[in-house]
């Protein structure tokens, strides 16, 4: 049975749950859709009223929730101290843009938490889930070049610039690799 925690005593990394779902609509900012949604689900996102935004928030949280479990990705909610749900971490073992059997990890910060160092700790925490639940022997952290907040991320975790491509979007990006094990 997969853990649904782990913590490094001051962060959490955490399943899911609905209780989430205030902070999630919180930190979904102009920063957060720049970096980690696509052209085609902002204007969606534009484009939804209150309600819609809210029904969508919940339905992406129960999905997190509820397929928890063997993978192939994990979603986590990130507590640190007395405040819950500060920032998103993920890993995926079947992302197209790392090599099969591979992790990518993904973040990102609620605004009023961003650059407190919560995300680094919970990318660490989710390196040692990795290593214990998983075959995964690297986790890749793929990052836009002019990103600077989650270009300081994947260097404080110790991941190193691997190699630079163009994505499909036209963006210049950046993998870090972080072995594990």
């Amino acid at each position: 049975m997969l853990r649904e925690s782990l913590s490094d005593g001051t962060v959490t990394i955490r399943r899911f749950d609905l209780n989430d779902l205030e902070r999630d609509l919180e930190a979904k900012d102009e920063e957060q859709i720049t970096w980690l949604w696509g052209a085609e689900d902002r204007e969606k996102w534009v484009a939804m009223s209150s309600d819609q935004r809210r029904t969508h928030a919940r339905a992406t949280i129960t999905m997190y929730r509820d397929t928890f479990g063997p993978g192939p990705k994990w979603s986590f909610a990130v507590d640190a101290d007395d405040e819950s749900y500060v920032a998103y971490v993920d890993c995926d073992l079947a992302n197209q843009h790392v090599p099969h059997g591979q992790a990518n990890v993904a973040y990102s910060s609620h605004p009023a938490f961003r650059g407190s160092g919560y995300v680094s700790r919970a990318v660490r925490l989710v390196f040692r889930y990795l290593e214990e639940n998983t075959e995964a022997t690297e986790a890749h952290i793929n990052v836009a070049a002019d990103n600077e907040p989650s270009l300081r991320v994947a260097r404080a975790v110790g991941a190193e610039a691997a190699n630079q491509w163009v994505d499909e979007q036209g963006n210049s990006m950046i993998r870090f690799v972080y072995r594990l094990r």
